[in-house]
């Protein structure tokens, strides 16, 4: 498989990581289905470790890619989470246009079942622009609504740049700026990510660090203005002509609580 296609394949990846829902939509394996182009679907189980008795999380996710014509992809997701006691279901839907060889848009929106651990609703869009003679630098600039169950609300720009270097590298940093209602509180968090892979697999190294507006743990109890980080390192493995495997690591932390875990999931495209 060409480097071409492996470029393609990782750019859209990485771009419904930029939409992902807030929460436990960052669980999910993230290492890139760079072997696997068109469409595919991807389901996978996780479980992380929760300290100071906060309540551990248990859930799966199903998530499907389709490609519609040449210029649009859609992506579709459903996560069933259980996180500090609480049990809920979400759902999301997002859409990507290339408008020519360099321009490309991205909308997404989210909604869940009202359970306090996940937004009521979400909504983002971004634009990408492939920068140099080559197209292997992306750019992306966004912006971003977050409303939870109770009274809190997040908007939010975001900005990322990803270089896709030789030997079947790809360097990513991102950063969203946030501000939280009510008190208007405004936050800042920085991401970095490298990737290898090859036509067989791939992995990926992700570090995230910050401050956050607000967290809900239930409803009436949230964190407000907090610094955490967390990193994560993801392997996928092509098993077949059509089928891949992921395992995803992850630690969280911040003053209240951490959450250690992995997530395994099992994809196959046609």
């Amino acid at each position: 498989m060409s480097y071409n296609i492996l470029q393609r394949a990782v750019q859209r990846i990485i771009g419904i990581a930029i939409v992902a829902a807030l929460g436990a939509s960052s669980l999910r394996a993230q290492a890139p289905l760079g072997a696997f182009a068109g469409r595919w679907i991807d389901a996978g189980v996780l479980h992380q470790a929760v300290s100071n008795d906060f309540g551990d999380w248990t859930g799966g996710y199903v998530r499907a890619i389709v490609p519609v014509g040449s210029n649009d992809i859609w992506w579709a997701e459903v996560i069933a989470l259980e996180a500090f006691g609480s049990r809920g279901v979400q759902g999301s839907l997002t859409q990507r246009h290339d408008w020519n060889s360099r321009i490309f848009t991205m909308i997404g929106v989210a909604a869940a079942d009202g359970a306090p651990i996940f937004a009521r609703v979400r909504a983002d869009a971004q634009m990408g622009v492939k920068l140099t003679s080559a197209r292997n630098v992306v750019a992306t600039v966004g912006v971003s609504h977050v409303r939870s169950v109770d009274v809190l609300t997040d908007a939010a720009i975001t900005g990322s740049l990803a270089w896709y270097a030789p030997h079947g590298f790809i360097f990513e940093t991102s950063v969203r700026a946030n501000t939280s209602w009510p008190g208007r509180i405004r936050t800042a968090r920085y991401s970095g990510a490298t990737t290898w892979m090859s036509a067989r697999r791939s992995f990926t190294l992700r570090g995230t660090g910050g401050e956050e507006g607000w967290q809900i743990l239930r409803v009436g109890t949230a964190l407000t203005r907090f610094s955490s980080h967390d990193v994560s390192l993801a392997w996928r493995e092509r098993v077949g002509d059509r089928w891949s495997t992921a395992v995803q690591l992850d630690r969280y932390e911040n003053p209240t609580y951490t959450r250690t875990g992995v997530t395994v999931g099992l994809a196959r495209s046609w």
